[in-house]
């Protein structure tokens, strides 16, 4: 064998070992949980003041929002007719808090979990309350906003009946 042929593919896999590694992957975890953080108390503040055009403005257009005891809101039609019919309640009054936000290393997709406390009065005017958790998955947008991708929610409490 001559010796030519072996030096050229030994010196093309010495100079191809010798490239610069690819840059490590940027963390934008924490800068990103910052931000759902964020997005997720202005949702509150939204759905809790009953901004209409807040609360389905913080749903990308092919969100969901699976509350307890009913089908899942997954268009903004429905989602609107959800909050419709949760805010023509009695007195209805509800704020959650998340307790833990964490987001994958991209930056790009996250979630919050949390508790909320909800306050209405009945059919006879007899307060109610329940309370209970929530997870919302969160996407960063293309102009950097994050928006509600999926959303559920169910009561601590027992159901009636059990």
């Amino acid at each position: 064998m001559c010796r030519t042929c072996l030096i050229v593919p030994v010196v093309a896999l010495l100079l191809g070992a010798c490239k610069p590694a690819a840059p490590a992957a940027t963390d934008d975890s924490a800068a990103a949980a910052e931000a759902i953080k964020a997005a997720d108390a202005a949702w509150e503040k939204a759905v809790s003041s009953k901004d209409t055009t807040a609360s389905l403005a913080a749903v990308e257009s092919g969100g969901a929002v699976l509350g307890p005891n009913s089908p899942a809101a997954a268009t903004p039609e429905a989602i609107k007719g959800m909050f419709a019919t949760f805010w023509a309640m009695p007195a209805i009054s509800i704020h959650w808090t998340a307790a833990k936000v964490e987001a994958a290393k991209s930056g790009e997709l996250g979630y919050s979990m949390g508790s909320y406390q909800l306050s209405w009065n009945d059919a006879k005017g007899k307060p109610m309350s329940d309370k209970g958790k929530y997870v919302t998955v969160w996407r960063k947008q293309a102009d950097g906003s994050w928006k509600v991708v999926y959303d559920i929610f169910n009561s601590d409490q027992p159901a009636t009946g059990m």
